[in-house]
């Protein structure tokens, strides 16, 4: 069984505001789209969390408008990270509490993903079934990606790590169970931190492409 792992608990202080809900597309917002794709893979068969912490309130708010059915299912849930401000691996851990014991593998990516389309959700899951892989790390071009599986058989040494860097501190612990996968699909690295960077994506009509200063 997957667990689908959203964090969108950042307060996104280069942004200069909450970016997981500025418009994305229309009627949509850059969590509401990371969220559709990871729905429409149809890969997670027991939860997606959705890791909340700064402004929770008006995203949970958010939240429970648009996703009003899959709350009511449990095909999502809300986690409230209330330690936020310590950084990533606080969401991650917060995270790792209540899965069910039959969950296999846990599906990390990050609420500024919205070019991560279904079909790249399904391409690297179905990699990582076929190569059996403790932890699973699609790149580009070298750089880190997302999303990140992790087999369930790491939980407890992940509940252990401390520091703010997120699933980089369990890469350190255990490099020898990475697998890394090469991709061609630049999408899988291209984050929103800089306002800049979110207009110029927004005046393209939303559509990836290589951004200049």
């Amino acid at each position: 069984m997957l667990t689908g792992v959203i964090l969108a608990a950042g307060e996104a202080n280069r942004m200069g505001e909450l970016k997981q809900l500025l418009e994305w597309e229309r009627e949509n917002t850059i969590l509401g789209k990371t969220i559709d794709n990871l729905l429409a893979a149809e890969i997670v068969d027991e939860e997606i969390k959705v890791v909340i912490g700064a402004q929770k309130k008006r995203v949970e708010k958010y939240l429970q408008k648009k996703y009003l059915s899959e709350l009511k299912s449990g095909i999502i849930k809300i986690i409230e990270n209330d330690d936020y401000k310590r950084g990533m691996m606080s969401s991650v851990k917060a995270a790792l509490y209540e899965l069910s014991q039959d969950n296999q593998y846990l599906l990390f990516t990050l609420a500024d993903k919205p070019f991560i389309g279904p079909e790249i959700y399904k391409e690297f899951y179905q990699k990582c079934l076929e190569v059996k892989s403790d932890i699973f790390l699609p790149e580009y071009q070298g750089q880190k990606g997302h999303p990140v599986l992790i087999k369930n058989c790491l939980r407890e040494e992940a509940l252990k790590l401390k520091g703010e860097g997120g699933l980089r501190n369990l890469f350190a612990v255990f490099p020898d169970k990475i697998f890394h996968y090469s991709s061609d699909q630049p999408e899988i690295t291209v984050d929103l931190d800089l306002k800049k960077d979110y207009q110029k994506y927004k005046e393209n009509n939303y559509k990836l492409r290589v951004l200049k200063d």
